[in-house]
């Protein structure tokens, strides 16, 4: 590998020593070899610097889908990896897939040989039930030997006992259960959250409390097991508050909310946009609020990017047969972070990097890389103000609204011509 000295970047990682403090960083064969206020580059180093820019442990999104095997065309893991990339990640959980769903060991090893094969790691889901059917357990200890990191079948778990069961089953494992925290029984053929905008819309909407009364049973079988649980992703400000006292409380929960929640709400699917079409819904102000302020505070442990590309045909149709998600994994450190600063100028760029690396480590029981020398090199290095210009890399043909992001055009050589970034600027390194 080549020799890279990093010039003038803000460590961010309050596991260093150099925490806070501009630094310059010297890595080569893949490790960190030196951090020190002024390193002299060798002549056949390559040289990372811009002014302002700063350096974390290299993010993970906790929640990403590229549909490979089985429909690659919406995404694949190559360019899924590349995307992921793009947006500065340097590990990408994959969701379990729908269409192989991964119950059993050859399904996610055969993801697994191809982990370290792109631009950013990837690590696999396997299924908690057998071809996601919520009636019969997987092989969740065989799954986890084959190399799965955590267990979901990204969607309710409806049945009480499968929960219990999977929570126990367990215990003994470094991996989470995930649990999709949603009664969709409550209003069946939901579209977006119910409120104002869907009576306005004439669109039937999912309540705030049928996430709610999912996570208020889920905290009430972790208490009873004495498991550990994550939940995928939460949209509701009382599901803040119910999370933020479970921990309290001392029961082993953890949870996530996407870069998208901190952005949008209901109001902003008037005009039937199908690429807001998510499930959990874009809820209100009050609900954006309180989960911008569970990600400052840490009552969040991650941020993720949910990313579900969609082919046109199934997103360029009526709103209301319009498939669920967004292609959002470029994104979302940019999106996030300008949701978070409308809220906290000074605490914003440091919750938010913590949420996007040391929160999914510590969901999946992983291990973190301090920068510091002798460490192995797994890191982001971005421009947490610069604007940037980019084409997009997913093939999803619902990607995020522009809007989203800053209206500023950027400038295309603000980081010496670097090919790979977002809007404000991302360069990853990573070694496994």
């Amino acid at each position: 590998m080549e020799s890279i000295i990093i010039k003038k970047a803000l460590v961010l990682d309050p596991q260093s020593d150099h925490h806070g403090q501009v630094r310059d960083i010297r890595i080569e064969s893949g490790t960190i070899t030196a951090v020190a206020p002024e390193l002299q580059a060798s002549p056949d180093a390559a040289l990372w610097q811009a002014d302002g820019a700063a350096i974390s442990t290299g993010w993970m999104d906790l929640q990403s889908h590229f549909y490979d095997p089985g429909a690659e065309h919406k995404e694949g893991l190559k360019n899924g990896a590349t995307a992921g990339a793009n947006g500065g990640f340097t590990h990408v959980v994959l969701n379990v897939n729908p269409e192989t769903k991964p119950d059993n060991k050859s399904a996610v090893a055969f993801l697994q040989s191809q982990a370290n094969d792109f631009d950013c790691t990837i690590r696999p889901m396997a299924n908690i039930s057998q071809q996601a059917a919520g009636k019969s357990l997987s092989e969740m200890r065989d799954l986890a030997g084959a190399g799965a990191v955590a267990f979901s079948d990204d969607a309710p778990m409806n049945q009480t006992e499968m929960l219990r069961r999977a929570l126990e089953y367990a215990c003994e494992l470094v991996q989470p259960v995930i649990s999709f925290p949603l009664d969709l029984g409550l209003n069946s053929g939901a579209q977006m959250h119910e409120g104002v905008t869907s009576t306005h819309m004439g669109v039937t909407g999912n309540p705030a409390e049928s996430e709610v009364m999912r996570i208020q049973r889920d905290l009430e079988v972790v208490k009873y097991t004495e498991g550990r649980l994550h939940f995928s992703v939460i949209s509701s400000a009382e599901s803040v508050e119910l999370i933020r006292a479970a921990k309290a409380r001392g029961l082993k929960v953890t949870c996530a909310t996407t870069a998208n929640h901190l952005r949008f709400i209901d109001e902003d699917l008037h005009g039937f946009d199908g690429t807001l079409k998510v499930m959990p819904p874009f809820r209100g102000k009050s609900d954006r609020q309180a989960l911008r302020l569970g990600v400052l505070d840490g009552t969040i442990d991650a941020v993720v990017s949910d990313h579900r590309p969609e082919d046109l045909e199934h997103h360029d149709v009526e709103f209301s047969i319009a498939n669920f998600g967004m292609a959002c994994i470029e994104s979302t450190f940019a999106v996030a972070l300008d949701a978070l600063e409308s809220e906290s100028q000074e605490e914003a760029l440091s919750a938010l990097v913590r949420a996007l690396s040391e929160g999914p480590r510590r969901v999946l029981g992983m291990e973190k890389h301090p920068i510091m020398p002798g460490q192995k090199a797994n890191l982001t290095w971005f421009h947490p103000k610069q604007p940037w210009k980019n084409a997009s890399i997913t093939r999803g043909a619902n990607v995020a609204p522009s809007r989203a992001l800053h209206e500023n055009e950027g400038h295309e050589n603000a980081l010496n011509g670097n090919p790979l970034g977002t809007i404000r600027g991302i360069k990853s390194f990573r070694r496994d």
